[in-house]
């Protein structure tokens, strides 16, 4: 049972591919448990939510089932559209990793049968701090997707760098976020027709989701069911991770600045685009706020071809902002109206 526990908690490792050979499973035969819990991980991937199974009361089956659903959610979010979902995919595992590691009941014996399995040279150090030693070639095999992986907070000294069994954690942790991340996406011809159709109804899933959970946060302070069908249609393309025009992105900002939207909520929101890079966004965010930029009128907006056809019968402003405040207006004053009639009707 140890060492299915140990393939549930590392499914990337060798002795997890050599389990999987093993079993002789076709992709095409998996149940439909197994699905669903592949769907589950890339759902809570795709969230930044931990995926941790409850050990204590799991059946070998079940364990079994979570092994299985590792490779089973790579052949699936490979065929999949929702922005950075690899780079998210491979953070969980990350993540999951570096949990498994410090939780366990003997960190040190389990680090090291990861590390042996990952192949990596180390030698158990003989300073009293520290863990392992590790060559700093070898270290800089990682992505250094954690700041606290960098070279700058860790002891190196003659080519070596030492670790604690913490940073030996975080260490193998990036190792087997590379390893994840390297191996996606798998090629299309590997892939059986079912799954990906599962990939294109997931995606659709987590799209609904994407734009909900971000209105959600707009709750009192931005009503996106007020906007202009101009700019609901640019807002809902890049709430659920379109990617969008230069110009697409400049007109919905300024448009969201103009109704008092934070910086930190449009840095949020423009994450979810497909080639977020968060210095550029940051840097194109701030020149709207510096320079108070105004969204275009509806002119321009015809001119940038960003215009729908809706527009023609349900805006009768000239201004985006416009259109947005006296829609907010008339559903202040239909509100108001209804709660004098709801007062009137309890005196």
């Amino acid at each position: 049972m140890d060492q299915l526990i140990f393939l549930q908690n590392f499914p990337f490792t060798e002795k997890s591919r050599n389990f999987l050979k093993e079993s002789k499973l076709n992709p095409e035969d998996v149940s439909g448990t197994i699905i669903k819990r592949a769907a589950l991980i890339i759902s809570r991937a795709n969230s930044n939510q931990e995926y941790v199974l409850d050990l204590t009361n799991s059946s070998r089956e079940m364990i079994q089932n979570e092994i299985i659903a590792f490779p089973v959610a790579k052949l699936i979010l490979s065929s999949m559209n929702t922005p950075n979902i690899k780079e998210k995919f491979s953070l969980l595992m990350k993540k999951k990793t570096f949990t498994a590691i410090i939780h366990h009941s003997n960190p040190k014996k389990i680090a090291l049968s990861l590390a042996d399995d990952f192949g990596i040279k180390y030698t158990l150090s003989d300073e009293k701090e520290f863990f392992v030693e590790i060559k700093l070639i070898d270290y800089l095999d990682i992505y250094f997707v954690d700041d606290e992986s960098k070279l700058i907070n860790k002891n190196v000294s003659n080519g070596t760098v030492y670790l604690s069994i913490n940073d030996f954690a975080r260490f193998l942790s990036e190792k087997a976020y590379k390893k994840v991340f390297d191996s996606l996406p798998i090629e299309k011809k590997f892939i059986p027709k079912t799954f990906v159709n599962y990939a294109k109804t997931i995606d659709s899933q987590l799209s609904v989701i994407e734009k909900k959970s971000f209105d959600l946060k707009l709750v009192g302070k931005i009503n996106p069911d007020l906007f202009p069908p101009c700019m609901k249609v640019l807002y809902s393309d890049q709430a659920s991770g379109k990617k969008l025009s230069y110009l697409g992105r400049l007109v919905l900002a300024s448009f969201l600045f103009q109704l008092g939207m934070r910086k930190e909520e449009l840095l949020s929101l423009f994450s979810k685009s497909p080639d977020y890079k968060k210095h550029i966004s940051e840097y194109h965010i701030d020149r709207i706020y510096q320079k108070k930029l105004s969204a275009p009128g509806c002119k321009k907006m015809a001119d940038y071809g960003l215009k729908v056809k809706e527009c023609e019968n349900e805006c009768k402003s000239t201004h985006p902002v416009r259109y947005y405040i006296s829609k907010l207006r008339y559903k202040n004053k239909f509100k108001k109206q209804n709660e004098l009639k709801n007062k009137e009707g309890v005196n």
